[in-house]
C-alpha cells in the first residue's frame, strides 16, 4: 500500500492525492522490463545441387544376320513409244558408199592393167632371153589382186546402192540420185571388169603358148 510522503497516511491504490493532507500521490515506480536480446536467426546453408546424371547412350540394336535383305526396287528402263521414231538423216550414207564403191573398180582396173602390161613386157623379155621360169608370176598376181578387189567393191556397191535407194524412198532423206548413179557406175564397171578379165586371160594364154 502507498503512504503519503508528508503525513504518512495510508493511500488507496490508484489515488491521486492524500485524503488527509491533500498531497499529490507520488508517481508509481516503474519496474524496468528486461528486453530480451535479439536472437540471430541461423543463416541457411545453400542446398547442394546434385550434378546432372550423364545421358545414357542408346544401345545399338543387334543386327540379325538371318534377316532377309530388303528388296531393291528396280526402276525399269524407259521404253520409247512405238509411234515415236528417230528423225531420218539429212543424207543417206549408204548412197555415198554406193557411188564410191561403184567408181573405185574403174580406177583399180586401169591401174591393174597398166601394172600387168609392164609386167607382161618384162615377162616376154625374160622368155626371149631363155628364162621362162617364173616370168609370168607377177602378171598372175596382179590380175588376181585386181579380181579380188573389184569383186569386193562391186559387192559393196550393190548392197549399199540398194540400201541407199530404200533409205531415200521416204522423200526426206537426200542422196537417191547418188545411190542410183553408184549402181549404174558399178554395173558398167562390172561389164568392163569381166571384159578386161577375158582379154587378159586370152592374151596371157597366147603369150604362154
Amino acid at each position: 500500500m502507498l503512504e503519503c510522503t508528508v503525513c504518512a497516511a495510508p493511500m488507496r491504490a490508484g489515488a491521486r492525492f492524500c485524503t488527509r493532507c491533500g498531497t499529490p500521490a507520488p508517481a508509481p515506480e516503474l519496474t524496468p522490463v528486461p528486453i530480451p536480446a535479439p536472437v540471430s536467426a541461423p543463416v541457411p546453408l545453400p542446398t547442394p545441387v546434385p550434378a546432372p546424371a550423364p545421358a545414357a547412350e542408346p544401345t545399338p540394336e543387334p543386327v540379325s544376320t538371318d534377316a532377309e535383305p530388303e528388296p531393291i526396287e528396280v526402276v525399269p528402263a524407259r521404253i520409247p513409244a512405238p509411234n515415236r521414231t528417230a528423225a531420218p538423216p539429212a543424207r543417206s550414207d549408204s548412197a555415198t558408199w554406193a557411188f564410191v564403191a561403184g567408181l573405185a573398180p574403174l580406177v583399180i582396173s586401169i591401174a591393174g592393167n597398166l601394172v600387168a602390161t609392164q609386167l607382161g613386157a618384162a615377162a616376154l623379155e625374160r622368155v626371149a632371153a631363155g628364162e621362162p621360169q617364173g616370168a609370168w608370176a607377177g602378171v598372175l598376181v596382179t590380175l588376181a589382186l585386181v579380181f579380188v578387189l573389184n569383186a569386193g567393191l562391186l559387192t559393196v556397191c550393190a548392197i549399199a546402192g540398194v540400201r541407199g535407194v530404200r533409205e531415200t524412198a521416204n522423200g526426206i532423206t537426200r542422196g537417191r540420185g547418188l545411190a542410183i548413179a553408184g549402181l549404174a557406175v558399178g554395173a558398167v564397171n562390172l561389164i568392163l571388169w569381166v571384159a578386161g578379165l577375158v582379154v587378159s586371160v586370152n592374151g596371157l594364154d597366147a603369150a604362154l603358148s
